[in-house]
């Protein structure tokens, strides 16, 4: 299953069209919207030769009784994106359903990168209110990003983009090559459908969020907190957060 490398540059033009199908299948409440979102998905696996994700849409054809869209297009959407930080074929692991996640399940590993201090803290306080994450990592430059990297091999990286040393987009470069986990990007500086965002997807970020108004603005924990820990739910695999998790 894992084989010859892929196509870099079809990998990096495949994952946002990917991404924007999963999104319509997760969306879609009618079982013809289901079946072309599902269409569209066998269609570019197929372009692109990704076995195991043409395998994984096997299993809805016919679709199962009860056919759960959100939950299968999470799986398909973060088995995307971890085919393409690896560059080659993986074997392909399903997400569990929203509410079933086991009380053993291993925490997502998370480093969080930023030069402010108060930034980091942040997201990562950010994060505290969702026991499947747990930051083992920071990193205040992109240099020292990697380095924690390939110390720690994160499940999910939080990068900023405007850094000393070597920026954000640099750090995603480097990544794409040999870096392990996911990738949200959570900068100021990356403006959803601006230059810099579309470089960060490009280069294989599975999110891009927003910074607040000022990095040292509390509303961070009030409305962009709830926007990373559901971009960080997505890029590692995870169904939206349920009421039965949690508040």
């Amino acid at each position: 299953m894992s084989g010859a490398p892929l196509d870099p540059e079809l990998l990096a033009l495949l994952l946002p069209e990917w991404e924007a199908a999963a999104e319509r299948l997760a969306a879609a409440t009618e079982e013809r919207e289901q079946r072309r979102a599902l269409d569209t998905l066998r269609g570019m696996a197929g372009g692109a030769g990704i076995e195991s994700l043409q395998s994984a849409l096997r299993a809805f054809d016919p679709l199962p009784e009860p056919f759960d869209a959100a939950s299968a297009a999470a799986a398909l959407a973060a088995h995307a994106r971890t085919v393409v930080a690896a560059g080659h074929d993986l074997p392909f692991e399903p997400a569990e359903p929203a509410g079933a996640a086991p009380p053993d399940r291993a925490p997502i590993r998370t480093l969080v990168v930023d030069d402010s201090a108060m930034m980091r803290r942040l997201v990562r306080e950010s994060l505290s209110s969702d026991p499947v994450f747990a930051v083992v990592a920071e990193a205040a430059d992109g240099r020292e990003a990697l380095a924690r990297m390939a110390e720690e091999e994160p499940d999910l990286i939080l990068l900023d983009i405007e850094m000393p040393v070597l920026d954000g987009l640099g750090v995603l470069r480097e990544w794409a090559l040999r870096g392990t986990g996911a990738v949200v990007v959570v900068s100021s500086a990356a403006v959803p459908g601006g230059e810099v965002a579309t470089e960060a997807r490009r280069l294989g970020a599975s999110a891009v969020v927003g910074k607040p108004s000022g990095a040292f603005s509390p509303d961070l924990g009030e409305r962009q907190g709830e926007a990373i820990r559901r971009a960080a739910r997505r890029a590692a695999g995870l169904p939206p957060k349920s009421r039965v998790e949690g508040p």
